[in-house]
């Protein structure tokens, strides 16, 4: 999961949540319009806390390993990093949902590469991130009419995902 930096107290959110749905690793993400201003410093002082939160979460959820906390980096260098079946979850999307994305993936280039998935920070990505994304190969996809919030949006598709994938229900 590649979730642009949010608030704290909603970036902990994420990262609980989507770890006791099976995300197996963090890359925090600096969007044209994350709010809190990242560096060394600001990165220093929150690691030890959100590595504890991922462990608790992972314990809680029964998880043997624990996902992996990259260090933060920007928008672009993270398209470039990001491997397998590559996804951005856009509110200016109409027409591609997460099953069709995957659909056209492939069932072999999810289990041999994964999935990497792109969430906006609060206010969301400028169409201009967004584009650049999809010049990278990332597949820009709808969650549906609503417009969700940061935090949201990121535990949403990597549930659909999950189920989508037979790890979540039947």
């Amino acid at each position: 999961l590649y979730p642009a930096v949010l608030k704290a107290d909603r970036f902990e959110l994420v990262l609980q949540k989507c770890t006791e749905l099976g995300v197996t690793t963090f890359v925090p993400v600096v969007a044209e319009r994350s709010v809190p201003r990242v560096g060394e410093k600001w990165t220093a002082s929150r690691y030890p806390r959100w590595r504890r939160i991922v462990r608790e979460a992972a314990e809680q959820s029964g998880r043997r390993r624990l996902p992996a906390l990259e260090n933060p980096m920007g928008l672009g260098h993270a398209c470039e990093a990001a491997k397998g079946v590559r996804i951005i979850p856009w509110e200016g999307e109409r027409h591609t949902g997460i099953r069709a994305a995957l659909e056209e993936a492939g069932a072999e280039a999810i289990r041999e590469e994964g999935v990497s998935v792109f969430t906006g920070p609060e206010g969301g990505l400028t169409a201009q991130e967004v584009s650049d994304a999809a010049s990278s190969g990332i597949v820009p996809i709808s969650l549906g009419r609503r417009t969700l919030r940061a935090e949201t949006a990121a535990i949403v598709a990597v549930a659909a995902i999950q189920y989508e994938l037979g790890e979540l229900g039947g």
